[in-house]
């Protein structure tokens, strides 16, 4: 069963609103294409995995995807794939990279070799071992039954070959991720004995997703970007046009020609992702690119948004 389904990460999606909103010849876009790259990686091993995943009794495994908690000393950490069974809980870490990967003992050493070069990453052993901790700690500060907990390192990637040398214990932990189904057999067989019961465990998964945090990155200040930097203007959603022209209630590309009457609503996302969710009537009026205030107030109107402060003080939320 699936608890917490897998979606595209809030840092994801800000990042891609920063690309829209800024100039093509920025200094700070080569970085921020190159950190997009990786996290985009990422989040398509996640979705290779849940083709994985569908094979699962969803009476016996329950799914949490990207599940983030706070342990007892402050710190969050957060979990690809979270799986809960009866006997046991499994943190599966998720690798999409091509090319050869190998565990090296003697620095603890994660390398990958692609056309000759080699790179090294931080080793994914140590990530799984300190998640593991980590988990079993908060749970521990719940107060509730403490389960063994397993993990792996799953590469979606078919063609990645994994290499350890003989020091490094790594084929109970690495695996590819076609061969979840078998390792999860393997589990199964190896606890004898349930912990919970099936009500126990719904409890205690949605218990989990409750307790759940989100991740809150300001994306301008981590790239130190400042405000006047950001491009204004409605984005046409036929040729990614900034801005579009306002006529007669509807939108206007003066580039493809192409006519909407709510480009605005992605605008706004892009907005909320940027600054967050809290706009002033000046705010809209110059990130939409309206020439009067009282467009704006149509335009506030027309959307619903909540508002609070006095009349020459109101705030207005973006849903």
């Amino acid at each position: 069963m699936i608890i917490k389904p897998l979606e595209k990460p809030l840092t994801i999606k800000k990042l891609e609103a920063l690309l829209i909103r800024i100039d093509k010849n920025h200094p700070k876009r080569p970085q921020i294409e190159q950190d997009l790259a990786k996290r985009m990686a990422g989040y398509k091993g996640e979705q290779s995995m849940e083709y994985h995943l569908s094979f699962l009794d969803e009476r016996k495994y329950y799914i949490l995807h990207a599940l983030r908690l706070q342990s007892s000393s402050n710190y969050c950490f957060q979990m690809d794939v979270l799986l809960l069974t009866s006997k046991y809980f499994l943190i599966i870490e998720i690798k999409n990279i091509i090319g050869q990967v190998t565990f090296e003992n003697h620095f603890a050493q994660f390398i990958r070799t692609l056309n000759g070069i080699e790179e090294g990453f931080y080793n994914p052993l140590d990530q799984v071992k300190k998640q593991k901790l980590r988990l079993d700690s908060f749970i521990e500060s719940q107060k509730m039954k403490r389960p063994p907990i397993k993990s792996l390192v799953c590469f979606t990637n078919p063609q990645t070959i994994i290499r350890s040398d003989s020091r490094v214990k790594a084929s109970q932990s690495v695996m590819h991720a076609h061969n979840l189904f078998s390792k999860l057999e393997e589990l199964n067989q190896q606890f004898d004995s349930s912990m919970f019961t099936e009500k126990e465990l719904l409890k205690i998964s949605r218990k989990l997703l409750k307790q759940h945090c989100e991740e809150v990155v300001n994306i301008l200040k981590r790239y130190d970007i400042d405000r006047n930097e950001i491009i204004n203007g409605v984005q046409c959603p036929g040729c990614s046009n900034i801005p579009m022209n306002r006529q007669s209630g509807s939108w206007f590309c003066a580039k493809c020609n192409l006519k909407s009457k709510d480009a605005h609503i992605a605008t706004l996302e892009d907005y909320r992702l940027l600054f967050g969710p809290n706009i002033t009537h000046l705010e809209l009026k110059e990130f939409l690119g309206l020439a009067t205030n009282s467009t704006t107030s149509k335009m506030i109107y027309s959307l619903g948004l909540t508002h609070c402060g006095s009349r020459y003080r109101r705030t207005y939320k973006l849903k």
